[in-house]
């Protein structure tokens, strides 16, 4: 039975990574949750923390001392503005792109998993704010649920949503024991 490891980031102002792993025979299990502030630049340290890498053979990835199998972000999705605004690009809403950015700079661009934001609301619901409770809901039903405390923050956002992108990717990959294990009915 192998078991693999992944990770997946929401990039930001405020960044989210989700360590997590999975196997033949295992669902989806976090590893580790952060969020953190500083942007791109902290991203990058955190990376090198981690000692995110592609490796000395160029075609795989690794973290630490472990074969990476799944790296998963967050694509940035330019938004329009509200009616009757004008679309104004700031740091915030651009700190994605350097995210990616510090990804690409690294050469982990060709392995990545790009999540659309919206793949991370697979509950559904009919307004944004209606899927991130249901998103929420989902998450606590499982026991997968996190709050700011539990990462040193303010609130939960980022990780949560790195958690989410982690599960939505299982799920898009069709990862039978983690479907099992989250989606089927009667299960936990």
């Amino acid at each position: 039975m192998s078991q693999y490891l992944g990770l997946s980031i929401d990039p930001g102002m405020s960044n989210g990574l989700c360590e997590f792993t999975w196997g033949d025979d295992e669902p989806f299990k976090p590893v580790r949750l952060l969020q953190f502030s500083g942007g791109a630049p902290m991203l990058a340290k955190v990376l090198d923390k981690l000692n995110v890498r592609v490796t000395g053979d160029d075609d795989e990835m690794a973290m630490g001392s472990r074969t990476l199998h799944a790296l998963v972000v967050e694509k940035f999705t330019p938004r329009s503005a509200r009616a009757g605004t004008e679309f104004s690009l700031t740091r915030a809403s651009a700190e994605p792109l350097r995210g990616e950015g510090v990804l690409i700079g690294r050469d982990l661009e060709r392995f990545i998993q790009w999540g659309e934001p919206s793949q991370q609301y697979f509950m559904g619901g009919e307004s944004l704010p209606d899927k991130k409770k249901r998103a929420r809901e989902f998450l606590k039903l499982h026991g997968l649920y996190l709050t700011g405390s539990m990462v040193g923050q303010q609130d939960a956002d980022d990780a949560i949503s790195a958690e989410l992108h982690a599960i939505a990717w299982l799920r898009r990959q069709r990862h039978a024991p983690t479907i099992e294990a989250l989606f089927k009915k009667g299960t936990r």
